[in-house]
């Protein structure tokens, strides 16, 4: 994008848009220029650099939610990109930043286990590394009881996927280490609970950009663990 994003007037059109066009709708370029408080030139020259050629009435398709999106979170700004989208697009927004850490991705992953089929929002893979991600969004809670069967569920779906993973590995030297995590739209009341990475959208690129499987201070699932352990023993 040419245009300083990182100003605050650009970003503002930005989330304008998305909000002004959440549902689906429609909307007036004049309307998206009033709640940015700039003009509509302005708000056509921002909108015209992200996602090309607009007329008076804009239509915003998902991809390009996503892309509106991503711009706002690229000028530092990840918590209001993340609270104008729908929850489903929270997700596919989650997916596209590990994509721009390199990552490989698969949405909900489904995994039978235990007589029922366990669901992951997003998995991401880089070399070893599995990041099995529960994309939360709504409000943080400030209590971390709330957070612990959410864990404790994202847990138990990453042991039952690990096994599925070790069978398509061609080199058995190579084994994945996966991390329960729980994405959410606010700072969590803490960094871990029932051994799953609580993380707030804001800092997930920084953490994308710095993890590894051999990390000891997260609390990691080497892929053995999938067979040694009772995952219905986390359940307690």
């Amino acid at each position: 994008m040419n245009l300083p994003i990182k100003e605050g007037t650009a970003s503002r059109v930005l989330t304008e848009t998305l909000k002004l066009s959440k549902d689906g709708n429609r909307v007036e370029l004049e309307d998206i220029a009033l709640n940015a408080k700039t003009t509509e030139s302005f708000a056509r020259q921002v909108l015209t650099s992200v996602i090309g050629d607009v007329n008076t009435r804009i239509s915003l398709k998902p991809g390009l939610r996503i892309q509106v999106a991503l711009e706002i979170a690229r000028a530092g700004r990840l918590k209001e990109a993340a609270q104008v989208l729908t929850w489903q697009e929270f997700e596919n927004f989650a997916e596209r930043c590990l994509e721009e850490a390199a990552f490989r991705t698969q949405k909900n992953v489904r995994i039978k286990g235990d007589g029922r089929v366990w669901q992951i929002d997003v998995v991401g893979f880089r070399g070893e590394l599995v990041l099995a991600i529960d994309c939360k969004h709504w409000n943080t809670p400030s209590s971390l009881s709330r957070f612990k069967p959410v864990a404790n569920h994202q847990r138990i779906a990453t042991l039952h996927l690990l096994p599925r993973l070790r069978e398509k590995m061609i080199r058995r030297d190579n084994e994945p280490h996966a991390l329960p995590m729980i994405l959410t739209l606010s700072e969590p009341p803490a960094q871990f609970v029932e051994s799953a990475v609580l993380l707030s959208v804001e800092k997930l690129p920084n953490f994308l950009s710095g993890v590894t499987p051999y990390d000891e201070n997260l609390p990691f699932i080497p892929s053995l663990a999938s067979v040694v352990e009772n995952p219905m023993s986390q359940s307690n």
